[in-house]
């Protein structure tokens, strides 16, 4: 009877090691298969790191006159037809003045805070805006962080991440338009365009770009 007892301990231990082992290993391929990227208008993935320079600045639409600065940043669903739950997580690093507002994936917030996350829901078609938006109030800048995270609901309101996305800096530049700074000096301007590839363009190209700027330093931005 001992050894009958004994033999059963062993097996449901091994069963239950295995069982472990399985979670372990199912949990660490959800890991690596995150199905979302940011990309431009045009579906071009934005890599993981980029720091994106933003200098387009617009009246709103809405006729309150306000200046409104966009990213022209979108989520893409590579696989065509995932439906995780997913958020932005934002840092705001610097915010000279103004409003920053983020409308992703179907709900805006205005962020009061320099930390935090959006309200979670899934994405529409492939390309979806993540709708970031400052609303300067004069010259300056607002820079900030953003992630793409993938959540489960568990209790009430309260949201658990499953997977950590790609993460890019949105660093938007609101200048005085005769591209002359608050000490008389003048901004750098571009001179030279390149793909992310290295290969020459024309200034009338529209997406991602290396730029060249005359004062010798290189950024990633968006040409709209």
């Amino acid at each position: 009877m001992k050894k009958t007892i004994l033999t059963f301990a062993l097996f449901m231990g091994v069963a239950n090691f295995q069982f472990s082992t399985f979670n372990f290993q199912l949990g660490t391929a959800q890991a690596q298969d995150f199905l979302f990227e940011f990309a431009d208008e045009h579906g071009t993935v934005i890599p993981d790191g980029t720091v994106l320079t933003i200098t387009k600045a617009e009246v709103a639409a809405d006729g309150s006159g306000d200046v409104v600065m966009d990213a022209g940043v979108y989520a893409k669903n590579v696989d065509g037809d995932a439906d995780q739950l997913l958020r932005i997580n934002y840092e705001v690093l610097n915010k000279d003045n103004g409003d920053l507002e983020i409308c992703f994936p179907k709900e805006c917030i205005m962020v009061r805070q320099d930390k935090g996350t959006t309200i979670p829901g899934t994405l529409n078609g492939t390309l979806h805006s993540i709708a970031t938006e400052w609303f300067p109030l004069d010259y300056g800048t607002c820079t900030v962080k953003i992630r793409l995270e993938s959540v489960v609901k568990t209790i009430g309101d309260n949201y658990t991440v499953t997977d950590d996305g790609p993460c890019i800096t949105l660093k938007f530049v609101y200048a005085d338009p005769s591209h002359v700074d608050a000490t008389g000096a003048a901004l750098p301007t571009p001179v030279e365009y390149y793909s992310l590839s290295g290969q020459r363009l024309p200034s009338t190209y529209r997406g991602i770009a290396v730029v060249r700027l005359s004062d010798g330093r290189v950024e990633k931005r968006i040409l709209r």
